[in-house]
């Protein structure tokens, strides 16, 4: 069993590479093969708006100046129960966005779903991490 969460685990952190990459390129087929057709997000607008795949994707790929990019994740916390894997992480991205920097650090929680053999995300979390708030509080989560 623990082998076969391994290689899930493994799965999950690639197929989440492979999602920021697909933002990078502007790739909406890779994108389109990620998330699942009934796939939501939070955080991504403001005032608690959800936002469904499609809206997403096109958000996406709006021609948009990025420059100096650079994203990271950290502290995976990987759980499966199934076919169903829920994935806590922080994720840090910095760029010169239209002449302005952006970017911060996100705490993330990926919902992903195996049907017929390949996982999709179904939902996505993200929410900033204030500057000056602690990550990590009395060792609750160990890395």
């Amino acid at each position: 069993m623990a082998n076969a969460d391994s290689q899930i685990e493994q799965r999950i952190l690639e197929l989440s590479h492979e999602w920021i990459d697909a933002i990078q390129r502007r790739d909406p087929v890779s994108l389109d093969n990620i998330l699942a057709d009934d796939f939501v997000i939070t955080g991504w607008l403001p005032g608690g708006q959800l936002a469904e795949k499609k809206f997403y994707i096109e958000d996406c790929l709006r021609p948009v100046a990025v420059e100096k990019k650079s994203f990271r994740y950290e502290r995976w916390r990987v759980r499966a129960y199934g076919d169903t894997v829920v994935v806590n992480c922080v994720f840090s991205c910095y760029a010169v966005v239209e002449g302005h920097e952006w970017g911060g650090n996100f705490l993330l929680t990926d919902v992903w779903v195996r049907e017929n053999d390949p996982f999709q995300s179904r939902g996505a979390a993200g929410h900033r991490v204030e500057s000056g708030t602690t990550l990590c509080m009395k060792n609750q989560w160990s890395y």
